[in-house]
């Protein structure tokens, strides 16, 4: 296991709890970030979201997310507990990398993925994707101004 880290950096719906506590982490935090990545991906939406981002950071602290049904019914249990040993908030009984890659879900065959219809879910990630887009899009437009602004030029 390789040195700890003790700066405040990440995404912020990705960012693992210790983080957020300002503790020390390690690799394990990275293990957190691909639980929130195989929940985007299966779900179409991110497991923690809020506007507001200390509603956001208290959520991700204390790992509150759902499996909404109407995007996860036809994801299987051992999709599911997957993602629950990777958002468990606790470092220490986080599943390693190494745990990860022998986990049942990842070790299943390929057939047995293409039973599940994600159409809904992939619905749902464009959505999330879009307002995301359209979010970045406002905040540049809101830094164009506020900058013309500070320096006394018309905004485009």
């Amino acid at each position: 296991m390789g040195g700890f880290v003790s700066t405040q950096c990440g995404t912020p719906g990705y960012v693992a709890p210790e983080i957020l506590r300002a503790e020390s982490y390690g690799t394990s935090v990275d293990m957190w970030s691909i639980g929130v990545i195989v929940y985007i991906l299966l779900g179409g939406y991110p497991p923690f979201h809020d506007e507001n981002q200390t509603r956001l950071f208290r959520k991700i602290k204390a790992g509150n997310f759902k499996f909404h049904p109407e995007y996860w019914q036809s994801i299987s249990n051992e999709a599911k507990d997957l993602i629950r040993r990777l958002l468990t908030v606790d470092p220490k009984k986080r599943l390693t990398a190494a745990q990860a890659v022998t986990h049942p879900w990842l070790l299943s065959k390929d057939a047995d993925l293409l039973k599940h219809n994600l159409g809904v879910n992939l619905e749902q990630l464009r959505l999330f994707n879009a307002r995301r887009k359209l979010r970045a899009a406002i905040k540049s437009v809101l830094a164009t101004q506020m900058m013309a602004g500070k320096f006394g030029i018309e905004a485009l």
